[in-house]
């Protein structure tokens, strides 16, 4: 009975919302269209109307009554709420603004999913010249650079090693490196002994992926330019100076570049233009109706409105500020917007080092939302 009951609602609606005659006048009940269905207090439901009323309500309800028996108790229905619409109108029912006031949104939520949705779609037309421009303009943001991946020892030059000291040794551990290239899990061994990034020597002196410098990667430009040298994966390089030291690196990863053609892109192209034309269509079709009727609003008169709030209403709305506020307190953040920029940074000194912190940042660590200072 429910969903009959929701039938008979619609009916209601539909029977305010009508149509319109040729000289623009609401026919709330049309006749014109094929047999007489019904009729009643003066007026007929034909055959079209009906139909068009049956063909409007969803699937579920259409398979659910296309059998004769159901099909005769869904007409009832619905002209039964034709009728009801009839008597309810005759009573002065459009004089009551809750319901007038809902019957118009009803209207305006189908008029814009309707024709003002096929408006706005046929005015997005996107030229095949716009999207040429955005292309252009985007391309970067549809390639993939070339990226490789790659693991490195670093030997530091310290205040108890030189430079040339450094170098020796740097150039010792690449000669064991490539004795022992053929070996499996040689190298990680290697870092874990001779490395002196304490990030990535306990991954095996494991950096992941990166591009180059200068494409946007974060890694010294001399480490980049060292590790793109390499032609394939296995291979290690000479020892290659940097500001953090001299690093024997190891290529165990190589990702070409994507670039990808207009044609590729053209379609997610044309979807995101017509999406920021969308966000704007409607709010211009709305200013345009304004032009067009005239619309004026005393925004002083409208916020003197006051609006009544049940007791009931009022406190449960109290207590879910309440609840979201504390869930905000409980989903804390552990760490400050100040903390996030200093980690930020610190992670970006790490990719350029390969995994070990500039000297200057050494002296503080991050953990847990507070600035620990290292013992």
């Amino acid at each position: 009975m429910k969903k009959l009951l929701v039938v008979v609602l619609v009916a209601l609606l539909a029977a305010f919302s009508g149509c319109c005659n040729d000289s623009g006048k609401v026919v709330l009940y049309p006749n014109e269209g094929g047999k007489t269905i019904a009729e009643f207090g003066g007026v007929k439901l034909s055959e079209k109307y009906m139909k068009a009323y049956a063909d409007n309500l969803n699937d579920y309800l259409k398979a659910r009554y296309n059998t004769p028996e159901r099909k005769e108790e869904l007409m009832t229905k619905i002209t039964e709420g034709e009728l009801v619409a009839m008597k309810a109108i005759k009573d002065g029912a459009l004089n009551d603004p809750i319901l007038l006031s809902q019957v118009k949104n009803t209207i305006a939520r189908y008029y814009s999913g309707t024709k003002m949705k096929v408006q706005i779609e046929e005015s997005l037309k996107i030229s095949e010249d716009e999207m040429k421009k955005y292309y252009e303009e985007n391309k970067n943001s549809f390639n993939t650079p070339e990226k490789v991946k790659a693991s490195h020892i670093l030997i530091k030059i310290t205040d108890s090693r030189d430079k040339e000291a450094a170098k020796k040794l740097a150039e010792k551990v690449a000669e064991e490196a490539e004795k022992s290239a053929k070996d499996m899990g040689s190298f990680a061994k290697l870092a874990e002994k001779y490395s002196e990034d304490e990030g990535s020597k306990k991954r095996g002196g494991d950096l992941g992926y990166f591009e180059r410098t200068e494409e946007g990667g974060k890694m010294v430009q001399e480490f980049s330019d060292g590790a793109f040298a390499l032609q394939n994966v296995g291979d290690i390089s000479k020892p290659v100076e940097s500001q953090f030291g001299f690093h024997v690196i190891k290529l165990t990863g190589k990702k070409d570049k994507i670039e990808k053609t207009f044609e590729d892109v053209k379609a997610n192209i044309e979807n995101t233009l017509k999406t920021e034309k969308r966000k704007t269509a409607y709010n211009d079709m709305i200013e345009n109706y304004k032009k067009e009727l005239g619309f004026k609003f005393d925004k002083e008169a409208a916020l003197a409105i006051e609006i009544s709030v049940s007791e009931n209403a009022k406190n449960a709305s109290e207590n879910f500020d309440k609840q979201q506020q504390q869930r905000a307190k409980l989903q804390k953040p552990l760490f400050t917007k100040e903390q996030l920029e200093q980690l930020k940074k610190q992670q970006e000194e790490i990719q350029k080092n390969g995994g070990e912190p500039a000297e200057q940042n050494q002296n503080v660590k991050i953990k847990l939302g507070k600035p620990i200072k290292k013992q």
